[in-house]
């Protein structure tokens, strides 16, 4: 027969040993950190821009504002195409057919008085300097809703990069100078993580029709175009 007693009284002594070892361990000398932003720019003039054109149309029947919509969405998209855009720069964005409601003399009732389509195409104009006289030529032909344009450039990833290796350049240096100031050194980079990259975005343009009078291009200026990383970095730091 096996005593119960003894096996309890060895538990009891192995766990009064293991506490009494964990009580006697070093403590962990706690680690004195600094906690930095860096910002970091790349800058690049456009290669090409990207515009959302559509036609809106409104007729009492829908199929008669779908055909009235594709006539007009057809013959911008062949002009444009004539004019040197590729249909691989070309992409439906967009579709919709809804009814135009009004409300009667008694609610809840209400009356469909007509119909309303619109077609969304993004275009890409890899020429620049040909985007104004297009934007122009596509009203004239019906395209009656420019939604904005934005700039871009064929590859992006080597500014994406740029941009952030010099915010990485700029929390370095930011750390730098904030240990020297508080007489402090750098041991080491303890976690380096980046916000995200953050690429331009779209511009909101407005374009005016006067039917009776001469028609100049539509002035469009390209600029530059900006790329932008954050980057967060900790820092172990330590007397002189």
């Amino acid at each position: 027969m096996i005593s119960i007693r003894p096996l309890a009284v060895a538990a009891a002594l192995l766990t009064i040993l293991s506490h009494a070892a964990f009580a006697q361990a070093p403590s962990q000398p706690r680690i004195a950190t600094l906690t930095l932003t860096g910002e970091g720019l790349a800058e690049a003039k456009p290669e090409l821009a990207i515009v959302q054109i559509g036609v809106a149309v409104t007729a009492k029947v829908a199929k008669d504002a779908l055909a009235e919509n594709s006539k007009l969405l057809t013959a911008a998209l062949n002009a444009a195409k004539e004019a040197g855009i590729e249909p691989r720069d070309l992409q439906t964005s967009g579709l919709s057919l809804r009814p135009d409601i009004v409300r009667a003399d008694k609610w809840p009732h209400r009356e469909v008085v007509g119909y309303q389509v619109n077609n969304n195409v993004t275009m890409r104009v890899r020429d620049i300097s040909k985007l104004g006289s297009l934007l122009d030529r596509l009203v004239v032909l019906g395209i009656n809703d420019i939604r904005g344009i934005s700039f871009s450039v064929e590859n992006p990833a080597p500014l994406v990069e740029q941009a952030r290796a010099a915010a990485i350049r700029d929390v370095m240096e930011k750390a730098q100078k904030a240990a020297e100031a508080a007489n402090l050194r750098i041991v080491r980079v303890l976690e380096l993580s980046e916000e995200g990259a953050e690429a331009p975005g779209p511009r909101q343009i407005v374009m005016a029709r006067v039917a009776s009078s001469p028609r100049p291009d539509v002035p469009v200026e390209a600029g530059e175009i900006v790329y932008r990383s954050r980057v967060n970095a900790i820092f172990e730091i330590a007397p002189k």
